[in-house]
């Protein structure tokens, strides 16, 4: 046996420490988010995130992917160019790159469930199951409404995954985690004034078929699903709108029962700024809730600005910027 307190030894947990105060203070200083489409890419940082009160955005861009550089080469400068090199970031995936779907929680540590989810829902695959990437995630149930626990299980193939890496890597940005637009919205949500009482959100990507649905209390996510997107005008489109709005009331009546939750009374609607104003009046007039806006001005200080179209692209960075951050105890 060696001598207690060795070099080795002491050294090694110095560093070890040092690391550790380290990663904290850039972890909770200043956080980002970034997402991009076949448009261009946004990016946010925030910071303030373990704070109470609403984080303080610092850096908010949407740059379309013109030019001659590579995707990997415009990261790289867009980060260096706003010192956002060093603190780690959150991606956001495309919106049609995955599948998500609730299902029981298999019987297991937490640290197990993803993998013993992936060999229950093997069936359910678009792809082999070995090349299945697969993360999930509980459904809240505080009171124990259902029987078992339940699960969003979110499946893609490992080549999606390798496909965003190969981007991502090359530009030398501190990735921190992947996420679905499901968690990136509704850490948004969290934010939002009604959240305490629960709200809803209905969220359209750009150029996506189909929108996203998610029902959220106080940072939980009770209930996502897709909804199908209008190809027309409202006036023209009729009977999809009764059924979006339809979908819509059956999710807010089935949240309420199952989970005895108080009624979602606002619904914010997030859409392409030039077709969101009709998509809105026509929901108004088939469902018994309040539909309001979303606008950059809810996050953003008075002396930032962002147009709206830009803004609408930058949505799932934002909720990326604020995804929760695990704060260790002093």
């Amino acid at each position: 046996m060696g001598p207690v307190g060795n070099e080795w030894g002491v050294g090694k947990t110095m560093k070890a420490l040092i690391n550790k105060l380290l990663l904290r203070k850039v972890t909770h200083g200043l956080q980002a988010g970034i997402c991009w489409n076949s448009r261009g890419v946004g990016m946010v940082a925030v910071s303030g995130i373990e704070k109470q009160g609403l984080p303080e955005i610092k850096v908010q861009l949407w740059q379309a992917w013109d030019g001659p550089q590579g995707k990997a080469a415009l990261l790289y400068g867009l980060a260096t160019e706003h010192g956002l090199l060093k603190i780690p970031f959150n991606f956001c995936l495309d919106s049609e790159s995955y599948e998500i779907f609730p299902n029981e929680a298999a019987d297991v540590d937490k640290k197990e469930l993803a993998s013993a989810m992936k060999w229950i829902i093997r069936d359910r695959l678009h792809c082999p199951v070995d090349e299945a990437v697969v993360d999930c995630f509980y459904i809240p149930d505080p009171i124990r409404v259902l029987p078992q626990r339940r699960v969003y299980v979110v499946a893609t193939e490992r080549k999606v995954i390798q496909e965003q890496l190969n981007i991502l890597r090359p530009s030398r940005l501190r990735l921190q985690a992947i996420e679905v637009p499901e968690l990136a919205l509704n850490n948004l949500m969290a934010y939002l004034p009604e959240s305490k009482h629960g709200v809803a959100l209905l969220y359209y990507p750009p150029e996506r078929e189909n929108g996203i649905l998610l029902i959220a209390r106080e940072g939980n996510l009770y209930f996502t699903r897709r909804v199908r997107a209008l190809t027309e005008s409202a006036e023209e489109s009729l009977p999809l709108l009764d059924m979006i709005a339809g979908e819509i009331q059956r999710a807010l009546d089935f949240v309420e029962a199952t989970f005895t939750q108080s009624a979602v009374e606002v619904l914010y609607l997030l859409h392409d700024p030039e077709r969101e104003d009709g998509l809105r009046e026509a929901l108004a007039q088939r469902l018994g809730v309040r539909l309001k806006r979303l606008r950059a001005q809810q996050f953003l200080s008075a002396e930032q600005e962002v147009e709206d179209r830009a803004f609408f692209h930058l949505l799932p960075a934002l909720g990326e910027a604020l995804r929760p951050v695990e704060v260790e105890a002093a």
